[in-house]
This record gives C-alpha cells, sequence and structure tokens, in this order.
C-alpha cells in the first residue's frame, strides 16, 4: 500500500511502526509510561470515554502489556526508571519496547545497535531474532554487517537511494558492486 502522505497515527493502525538511530522518549517518565504511551485504543485518547471514566479494562490490559513487554527484552529492573536515565542500549530496548506496544506486523529498525555496547548490541540482537522467528517483520538499516548476517534473509542493499542487489548476506558480501559502493 502506498502511506504517502498518510498521518503517523494512520500509518501505526495499519500496522506499521517504527524505531529511531538516536532513541528518543519522554526523559522524565519511566520506562513503562513510555511503553504505555504507544498502547493503541486508551480511553483517554477519546474524550467521551475518559469523561465518564471507561476502558479501565483497556488501562490495565496495556498495563500488562507494557509489563510484558518489559520482562521480555530485560527491562523490568529499570520499569520505574525514568528514560533519560537509561544507558545507550536500555533506550535502544525501550524504543523496540514502544514498538512493539503498538502490536505491529512490521518494524523499521534505523540502526538498532548503533553506539551500542557489544554485549548489550548482543542481547538486542537475540531479542531480533527471537521475535523474527515468532513471525515479526524487520526492515534493518544497519551498518554493522554481523547483526545483518545474523539476522536478515534476504539482504537488499541500497546505495543513492537505489536498490542494488539482493541475495543472502554471503552472495551480497561476495558481489563486487557492493564492495565498490561501500
Amino acid at each position: 500500500k502506498d502511506i504517502t502522505g498518510w498521518r503517523a497515527d494512520r500509518v501505526t493502525r495499519a500496522g506499521l511502526t517504527r524505531t529511531f538511530q538516536v532513541a528518543r522518549g519522554i526523559p522524565r517518565l519511566s520506562v513503562i509510561e513510555n511503553l504505555l504511551l504507544y498502547a493503541p485504543g486508551l480511553p483517554g485518547e477519546r474524550l467521551l470515554p475518559a469523561l465518564l471514566g471507561g476502558g479501565r479494562r483497556q488501562a490495565r490490559a496495556a498495563l500488562e502489556q507494557a509489563f510484558a513487554i518489559a520482562a521480555r527484552l530485560n527491562l523490568m529492573r529499570v520499569a520505574d526508571t525514568p528514560a533519560g536515565a537509561l544507558s545507550g542500549g536500555q533506550k535502544k530496548l525501550l524504543e523496540i519496547g514502544r514498538a512493539l506496544m503498538a502490536r505491529p506486523r512490521l518494524i523499521l529498525l534505523d540502526e538498532p545497535i548503533a553506539g551500542v555496547n557489544p554485549s548489550l548490541a548482543e542481547e538486542i540482537a537475540t531479542h531480533l531474532r527471537t521475535l523474527r522467528d515468532e513471525g515479526m517483520t524487520f526492515l534493518v538499516i544497519e551498518h554493522h554487517m554481523d547483526l545483518i548476517a545474523r539476522l536478515c534473509d534476504p539482504v537488499i542493499v541500497m546505495a543513492e537511494g537505489r536498490r542494488l542487489t539482493e541475495g543472502s548476506f554471503a552472495t551480497i558480501a561476495a558481489d563486487g558492486r557492493v564492495q565498490e559502493a561501500y
């Protein structure tokens, strides 16, 4: 589907979310509060249910989902910590968690391990592989080729805004055009 010109909320409802290269979040809000910002259909999003106090079931379900995602991504020990106090790697995990809160079908990952220490980068890669194996689809922009080799199949290489080649990691790594471009 061509989504050009769609508002961000419509894109998200269609099943597409993204993470940012520079991890974002509301610095003063806790990890759980940041996750809750991305829960779809909370009653406070609509005036009448918010005024009437409705939607408690949805709010409870969203809170359960936030805690489940925090646990899945090993963020429970920092669940009450303000996002601004997290390490770079923890912020990247929070980015992934926020994307998961929207229950997407496709997540665009913009350099998910950029600037992250090697042990946390490996943890992030493990989470992404697990999600992939469970059926989540990712489009990954990443300069760390070891992550691409372990996570992506097929690999599509772009250069100057155009598709250069596609195939297995081994095939594209051996391609002279890819080597020349990068």
